[in-house]
């Protein structure tokens, strides 16, 4: 499994927040209760009970505010995660894309 990279002066394409803010991943059927402890509006890092083996992509809850999107792992390193949110429906430049619906 991927590891936390170690960047020194990481620089990120959004910033990232620190919070204490509860999580559940739904993978295969199971529900792994996590606290996110970074976030933005790309992803975030999280901490789990223990280490844990995840699959490449899951779906990732916010339960306080009923929020559910598709994630996919990034790195694993013990009990924490690195999380990309999937959003569907935008391109790579960020422009969102139409159906034509």
């Amino acid at each position: 499994m991927l590891k936390k990279p170690t960047v020194r002066g990481e620089v990120r394409s959004t910033p990232r927040v620190d919070c204490a803010v509860p999580g559940i991943i739904q993978d295969k059927g199971v529900s792994i209760a996590c606290m996110v402890e970074d976030l933005s509006i790309t992803g975030c890092r999280v901490r789990l009970g223990s280490a844990i083996a995840l699959s490449q992509n899951f779906l990732f809850e916010f339960p306080r505010k009923n929020i559910k999107v598709a994630a996919e792992l990034v790195w694993l390193n013990g009990d924490e995660a690195g999380i990309r949110f999937i959003h569907s429906g935008s391109t790579a430049d960020g422009e969102t894309t139409s159906d034509g619906a």
